[in-house]
């Protein structure tokens, strides 16, 4: 059986973020792609986009409570 592949708007759009954030967090962390320079088409398996759900996530910093 053939692998299933996700490209980088299919991932943004399950994961409901920007094809921008998912571009840059598979250019970080070595994910397969085809093409060259921007244009750049990255190819995610199941395990990849499990990797990216465990991403980590920075948050807002919390409001300084006034003493």
């Amino acid at each position: 059986m053939a692998r299933k592949l996700l490209t980088t708007k299919d991932i943004a759009e399950r994961c409901g973020c920007e094809v921008q954030t998912v571009s840059r967090w598979a250019a970080e962390n070595d994910i397969d792609y085809v093409g060259e320079n921007r244009r750049k088409i990255y190819v995610f398996t199941e395990s990849d986009y499990e990797r990216f759900l465990a991403r980590a996530k920075p948050g807002k910093r919390a409001k300084q409570k006034d003493k």
